[in-house]
């Protein structure tokens, strides 16, 4: 079972999509974009955020095509799914499906733009789908 925990670093990204938005951090003194971690991102742990709500369009950085079955009952009986590190417009890169588009379509550096996938009252997915 697919058990969301919500957690001070990650409850305004949850909430978000459960409104149809894709919320990333950006530092209110460098003003960068970043996913955590923050440790990749040229960010400093110290430096304070906000969260803003991303353009949603990027482009696929990397992806493979799964056979196995997930860890949650949301993924059963739906293989083959695709598993994408997107890149954002912003710079960020978050790991996401590609969803509703033809697996043979999906390559990398092809554009991309952000849909929701409501799993049930509490859990929407960020997914993308081919631009």
């Amino acid at each position: 079972m697919f058990n969301l925990l919500k957690d001070i670093d990650s409850y305004q990204f949850w909430e978000g999509a459960k409104q149809n938005k894709l919320f990333i951090q950006k530092s209110t003194i460098s003003k960068k974009y970043f996913f955590y971690s923050r440790s990749f991102s040229g960010v400093e742990a110290n430096e304070p955020y906000e969260w803003e709500e991303a353009s949603g369009k990027g482009i696929i950085y990397s992806f493979t095509i799964s056979n196995i079955a997930g860890g949650s009952e949301f993924y059963i009986n739906k293989t083959p799914y695709i598993i994408g590190i997107i890149l954002l417009e912003e710079g960020v890169r978050l790991m996401s499906n590609i969803v509703d588009c033809d697996h043979s379509s999906v390559e990398i550096g092809k554009k991309v733009k952000v849909v929701f996938k409501r799993l049930n009252n509490e859990i929407v997915l960020p997914c993308f789908t081919i631009a």
